[in-house]
């Protein structure tokens, strides 16, 4: 067995290893509910992580979600929703978890991450063995991680990515697509990205202690952002010859040759170059305002999630202060009825900004990351408070990355402060003030 076959092997069953691992967190973070030990995390069912949305075809998403139930007239129980910044598992960070273990990187801040029921991150990189860089794009800034590091999120109690952003079509569609399925081994729900348009802008669906998440992530068409291509029309030619075929008993072949994605991403019969853009569908979700409200009107229509959450990649990098685009659009996200609007993009903190019933985070910064700026070292992980139906506040919790091991913790006393200070500044032209409360931001709804 050559070394790569046997490195792919050990992944593969560390995958399933994993994955039980992730669903045994699951089941610890529903046994909080009622007091069940930590210690104990006991297993549990994979109904109880994560869902996707039912397909037809093959070629469409591995994992999808089961269809929502009719909503419950209960009163809805409360919940922690736990956002955090930019991760990279590659470049430096990812040669961190090589040498020490894929808990590494996120053994300050597991604690944090477990206990809420919620938590939510942005992927800034592919995970995969295949593929290849994308043309012209500096080394330096093309990313793609051992999927070996993908562990370290369902270690530390992460449920859902984002896979909208800038690098994750790095080395191209088959790239993309392992990582789709390594995430879906581990049990990790991921939005913004897919095999084609159809997964890439749906959302992902986590259900835990009788509440539904939804969460929607775009991304700016911004430098190497490849963006992904319907299947609709050609999933729709299916379905009108499958009823054709049934009506006349001919032998039906649902996946017509070169019409729908295989499961690495690419077309059938697309060439030699599988990597290339033009060879698949693959891609992410771009942020159109009337795509985000056409999607965001679905999932509350079909899913009927107790809250739903837009990520966005957006705005410029090292800037503290939202454009006239992250504005705008964020504010159409709330007012189509998302609880709260997530970015990222930027690397460093960004002002907040209270609209209406929801939230708005311009930017959440790294949260591993290896940047040379000291600015981005600085960061906040957002604890949104969640009963009945909407948000109850907000808790902005001031992280710094530790510069050369590029493990995020929570910050403590003066530099908590500061963090803390310095965002009040940034929020305050948008109408936005932070109650600080010890180390902690409160914005009270």
């Amino acid at each position: 067995m050559t070394a790569g076959r046997a490195r792919l092997y050990l992944t593969l069953v560390l995958a399933v290893a994993c994955g039980a691992a992730a669903l045994a967190l699951a089941a610890y973070k529903l046994g909080r509910e009622a007091g069940a030990s930590a210690a104990l995390m006991p297993t549990a069912p994979p109904s109880a992580r994560v869902g996707a949305e039912p397909v037809e075809d093959q070629g469409a998403l591995m994992a999808a979600t089961p269809p929502a139930g009719e909503a419950s007239e209960a009163p809805r129980a409360a919940a922690s929703f736990l956002a955090c910044g930019d991760i990279l598992l590659a470049r430096t960070p990812g040669a961190r978890a090589e040498a020490y273990g894929y808990r590494y990187l996120f053994r300050n801040v597991r604690d944090l991450i477990s206990s809420a029921d919620f938590a939510f991150a942005n992927l800034e990189s592919p995970a995969s063995y295949l593929g290849k860089p994308y043309p012209g794009k500096p080394e330096n800034v093309t990313f793609r991680a051992d999927p070996a590091a993908l562990f370290g999120l369902a270690w530390a109690g992460f449920d859902i990515v984002s896979l909208a952003n800038n690098h994750i079509n790095d080395y191209g569609p088959r790239a993309l697509a392992e990582t789709l399925d390594y995430l879906d081994l581990l049990g990790v729900a991921r939005a913004g990205a897919g095999r084609d348009a159809e997964e890439a802008r749906r959302p992902a669906i986590v259900e835990r202690g009788g509440v539904r998440v939804a969460v929607l992530a775009y991304a700016e068409p911004i430098w190497s952002v490849v963006e992904a291509r319907s299947s609709a029309a050609y999933r729709a030619a299916t379905r009108s010859e499958r009823r054709a075929a049934a009506s006349s008993g001919e032998p039906f072949d649902p996946v017509p040759a070169g019409l729908l994605p295989l499961a690495d991403g690419s077309l059938p019969g697309s060439g030699a170059r599988p990597d290339a853009a033009g060879s698949s569908r693959a891609g992410l979700a771009v942020a159109r305002l009337e795509d985000m409200r056409a999607d965001v009107a679905r999932a509350l229509s079909i899913h009927k999630p107790d809250y739903l959450f837009v990520s966005v990649h957006w705005g410029e990098e090292h800037e503290r202060y939202p454009r006239a685009f992250q504005r705008r659009f964020g504010r159409a996200a709330i007012d189509a009825g998302a609880t709260a609007v997530l970015g990222h993009h930027p690397h460093v903190l960004q002002s907040l900004e209270r609209y209406g019933d929801g939230l708005i985070v311009y930017s959440l910064g790294n949260f591993v990351f290896d940047m040379a700026a000291s600015s981005t070292y600085e960061s906040a992980a957002v604890r949104f408070m969640l009963r009945d139906g909407r948000l109850e506040r907000a808790e902005i919790i001031p992280i710094v990355i530790a510069r050369y091991e590029y493990a995020p913790a929570p910050a403590r006393g003066a530099e908590a402060l500061e963090i803390l200070n310095k965002l009040n500044a940034w929020s305050a032209p948008y109408g936005t003030e932070l109650r600080v409360e010890g180390e902690l931001g409160i914005v009270d709804f």
